[in-house]
């Protein structure tokens, strides 16, 4: 018999995204920003001649509650959040220009504490102009309005209305960083229509469906880490937006990072622009037959030096359906999402699993939280059938934000454990997952784990109202038998019970649900169908031995019931021979070879196989089988010998 190994299958490719030292969780970052461009002017025949030329850098670090300039190196001109150069030396030859700052960051947000109304009344009239439509963010097409009003029907708080257009954006728009893309920005419309870009032209689209609505938002340009393979340097640069709230400000929205109502420490803030086809420099020159040439600005980052770890107060958890299932079975991840701040936040959250381990459905999902809020969402996975049912397989699952903030936690695959199909999960998967009162409803059940087939058992269960909302209508059902609560007050709590007839050995289970207005609340009580263990015994010997030759007797044990067979004991005897195998349980089947010499043997022989084993309880059962072995001489001599084995086997018996 093999021995039973644990298989642990480690994540590998799935969690590389998991760094140890995380970058997005430092309360600040000392940062080296470099901007570097150049002009070429050249002669356009030898009686050229230059007075001056002049360009303007609009990319310039902007300073507010989380970014601070610590020091700038430039030969140019700052005011106005631009830099100013210029040249009147009258040579006509490449001429340089950029920056060098040293920027610190800080993990800080613009936070949104209370609900702000949607639709928006009074936008401040120096806000005004983020509200009107640009060549790029075209806020008047008919499509975009339409999706954009679509998004927000029946929504009167801001946050959600901004989180929905963000959201549909993030699912429905492929980041796709094609030459047609790339290299100009295209307009809202168009991203609408064809569902790709980059991220300037995700942004554009959820901007024009912002300001459609008649919310203020702008464009910002500038740069930010990422570890993506698509592009061959961490830091690059980058575009996300900014909406206005009253009473709170400007608001960051980064749709391509799933960063919603803030972005994180990597974040440089270099412009604000009422539209990304805006130029980052200008250029001014003064000449007779003088060309100007430009090439795009090289912005160049690093990191300095790291702050400490910020303390999230976006806790995420984890719980898995069933912590054992069948090779083949479906099982369900539950993520739990506790916001602890006072504030709206939300969370872009995926499940890191082993390549065998397969996520059914979509795996990126964001999550929306009030202040205070506990959401959860859930992921269904689908263990591989082609596993050796010898070993145990553990699949360990993480869960983890864009932030990298993650919880951990693991099930194993065991031939013969229970076995959920897919419909099974899709009726513990619940439809509506923002009814987050959820977890403000208890369930208490009292039921065995194990009953015998053919008997009669009662499950009972209590749901009980721990939270502070009274609730009404609740449909509580308990296996196929459901009642109405009226009413379910704060701290009480409901009772119902069935009866559960074993008619099938195996897995089982009984589904518990509570559902209304409020709540949609399901588990799973999982139990076993015990009968009486089984051993299906078959037996091999060749039909004819030819003395004295070795032979093989081959027993094959197979368990034909639920149960395992425990202290299975089979015992082969045979002429002037007996030999005993022992198994501790038996879970699937065994096979046994003994090597038998017939030099014993006469021409015909009698072998017993006689199997004795136990139940869980203690309870003995057995199964004898006959073997007949036909044994021919070859010789004179081998017949004489035989002779003698048959009558020294009368002797002896």
């Amino acid at each position: 018999m093999k021995k039973l190994v644990l298989i642990l299958i480690v994540l590998l490719t799935s969690l590389l995204t998991l760094v140890s030292a995380n970058i997005y969780q430092q309360d600040s970052l000392i940062l080296n920003l470099n901007v570097n461009g150049k002009i070429n002017l050249v002669k356009e025949d030898s009686s050229a001649t230059l007075k001056e030329v002049s360009t303007e850098l609009l990319i310039y670090p902007i300073e507010n509650y989380r970014q601070e300039i610590v020091n700038l190196d430039t030969d140019g001109e700052i005011k106005n959040n631009k830099i100013s150069f210029f040249w009147d030396d009258g040579i006509i030859e490449e001429k340089l220009f950029g920056y060098n700052a040293v920027i610190q960051t800080k993990n800080q947000r613009n936070k949104v504490k209370t609900k702000v109304l949607f639709p928006i009344e009074n936008v401040p009239p120096d806000i005004e102009e983020y509200l009107y439509p640009t060549e790029t963010i075209d806020s008047n097409n008919k499509d975009v309005v339409n999706k954009a009003s679509e998004l927000a029907e029946g929504e009167d708080d801001l946050f959600k209305v901004v989180f929905n257009l963000a959201n549909w954006v993030e699912e429905n728009v492929e980041y796709d960083l094609t030459t047609l893309t790339a290299e100009t920005s295209q307009k809202a419309s168009w991203v609408l229509e064809n569902r790709n870009g980059v991220c300037d032209e995700m942004t554009s689209l959820f901007i024009a469906m912002a300001r459609s609505l008649g919310i203020p938002a702008r464009f910002v340009s500038g740069v930010s880490y990422s570890t993506s393979e698509l592009f061959p340097e961490p830091w690059q640069n980058h575009g996300w937006g900014e909406v206005y709230f009253p009473e709170v400000g400007w608001v960051s929205f980064d749709i391509t990072f799933g960063e919603y109502g803030y972005i994180d420490v990597t974040h440089i803030k270099l412009r604000e622009d009422l539209d990304p086809a805006d130029p980052a420099t200008k250029y001014n020159w003064l000449a007779t037959k003088v060309d100007l040439e430009t090439s795009q600005l090289n912005i160049e980052t690093e990191i300095d030096s790291y702050g400490e770890e910020f303390q999230e107060e976006l806790i995420i958890e984890q719980e898995i359906l069933a912590n054992e299932v069948d090779f083949g079975s479906f099982n369900l991840i539950k993520g739990i999402v506790k916001n602890k701040g006072d504030y709206y936040q939300a969370t872009t959250l995926q499940l890191a699993a082993p390549k065998d381990l397969e996520i059914v459905g979509k795996n990126k999902r964001t999550v929306m939280l009030h202040p205070k809020e506990i959401r959860e969402t859930y992921w269904i996975v689908k263990v591989s059938d082609n596993l050796n049912n010898k070993y145990w397989y553990t699949y360990p699952t993480v869960i983890y934000s864009e932030k990298n903030v993650s919880a951990e936690d693991y099930f194993q695959a065991v031939s013969g454990k229970n076995y959920y199909s897919k419909q099974e999960i899709d009726k513990l998967t619940v439809e509506n997952e923002e009814k987050s009162y959820s977890r403000k409803v208890a369930f208490d059940c009292n039921y065995p784990d194990k009953i015998s087939l053919d008997e009669e058992k009662e499950f009972k269960c209590n749901i009980k109202n721990v939270g502070n909302i009274n609730l009404n209508n609740v449909e509580f059902c308990l296996g196929g038998v459901c009642k109405i609560i009226s009413e379910l007050p704060i701290n009480q709590e409901e009772n119902t019970k069935i009866t559960v007839k074993g008619d099938k050995a195996g897995w089982e289970k009984v589904f518990v649900t509570a559902k209304n207005s409020l709540i949609d609340k399901r588990i799973s009580l999982e139990y076993q169908v015990i009968d009486s263990p089984k051993i299906e015994i078959k037996t091999t010997v060749p039909e004819i031995v030819t003395f004295p030759e070795t032979f093989k007797v081959e027993i094959n044990v197979k368990k034909s019931s639920f149960q395992n067979p425990k202290n299975i004991e089979i015992t082969l005897k045979g002429p002037t021979f007996e030999n005993i195998w022992t198994l501790e349980e038996l879970k699937d089947e065994e096979s046994l070879v003994l090597e038998v010499s017939s030099e014993k043997f006469s021409k015909k022989n009698k072998l017993l196989v006689n199997t004795v084993w136990k139940d869980n309880s203690g309870n003995s059962f057995k199964d004898n089988k006959e073997l007949i072995v036909n044994v021919t001489p070859s010789s004179f001599k081998d017949k004489i010998i035989m002779l003698i084995n048959s009558i020294l086997k009368i002797f002896y018996q």
